[in-house]
């Protein structure tokens, strides 16, 4: 599916799909699971959004929540110590991940098991660059590597965005219903025949609570819900991000919470291949790629 490929389009209504052998790349899957991280606490304020929501127009929420959004935000870098936890299918595990964002350039990934590194990541613009040390891989092109381990089209600025708990809906340039829903600004599609589309928004602090993405038949989903948010620096960041998906009954949870968040701090983001790293993942071709969808 297309719908996360563009940072400035609606979703599409075509296609929806999620890696069917998604539960068979454990650890090669890591490096991108790990790129639906959250960040969180620096410093110890915590921000509790459940709160009375009061009635807005829909141009003030749009307003608002730019304003909010990690494109305004007056760092320019971060950098994020977190842990994660999946259950895929009858798999199951616990890593530790780090994360490097240089806003709008790079994003640097390393994933540790019982505290030794073994998969890295640095994504760029319009590059992707990998290597595993469990199955000896790695890897150096395009997203292509991306939609083939997840089963979704990305850009690099829609993952910025899902990494730090922006919508990846563009309610600027698309107008959606609204309405208030468990308290909060709920919006939605609701003239897809294909897919439902809804996401919502935490009252006051104007941060995402969810995106939801679902088959109208029920047998894909793609879901991120964030929980609470920490304010670091003077900007709101999630504590605590989950993740659903869903592909003809089969189910996928990812929970990751973020221990430390620093901004403003001079990175490096190395990244070099080791010697014993010399197989590389060879992409299927698009046509095969497309009769599996």
């Amino acid at each position: 599916m297309r719908f996360l490929k563009e940072y400035d389009a609606m979703i599409p209504s075509n296609k929806l799909y999620i890696a069917s052998k998604f539960w068979h790349m454990q650890f090669r899957l890591l490096a991108v699971i790990m790129l639906f991280f959250m960040v969180s606490c620096s410093s110890k304020k915590n921000v509790n959004p459940e709160i009375k929501i009061p009635n807005i127009r829909y141009s003030k929420l749009v307003k608002e929540y730019k304003a909010n959004s990690f494109k305004e935000a007056e760092f320019n870098t971060v950098k994020i110590g977190a842990k994660m936890s999946y259950k895929i299918g009858n798999s199951s595990q616990k890593l530790g991940l780090n994360f490097r964002i240089a806003k709008g350039e790079k994003i640097w990934i390393s994933g540790d098991f019982l505290g030794i590194p073994v998969v890295k990541m640095l994504i760029e613009k319009d590059s992707v660059h990998y290597y595993n040390k469990f199955d000896k891989t790695y890897f150096d092109g395009s997203f292509d590597f991306i939609k083939q381990l997840i089963g979704v089209d990305v850009s690099y600025a829609v993952l910025e965005k899902l990494f730090l708990g922006d919508l990846i809906l563009n309610i600027e340039k698309n107008r959606f219903k609204m309405d208030i829903h468990d308290n909060s600004y709920f919006i939605y599609d609701g003239g897809n025949k294909n897919y439902y589309i809804e996401a919502a928004i935490y009252p006051l602090i104007f941060k995402t609570k969810s995106q939801l993405i679902e088959h109208v038949l029920g047998e894909n989903l793609f879901a991120t819900y964030y929980k609470n948010y920490q304010e670091v620096e003077g900007f709101l960041f999630p504590k605590e991000l989950n993740i659903k998906g869903r592909n003809k009954g089969k189910e996928s949870v990812i929970t990751i919470k973020y221990n430390d968040i620093k901004v403003n701090e001079n990175l490096s983001f190395p990244y070099k291949v080791p010697k014993d790293c010399d197989k590389p993942v060879v992409l299927k071709s698009k046509e095969n790629t497309e009769d599996n969808e």
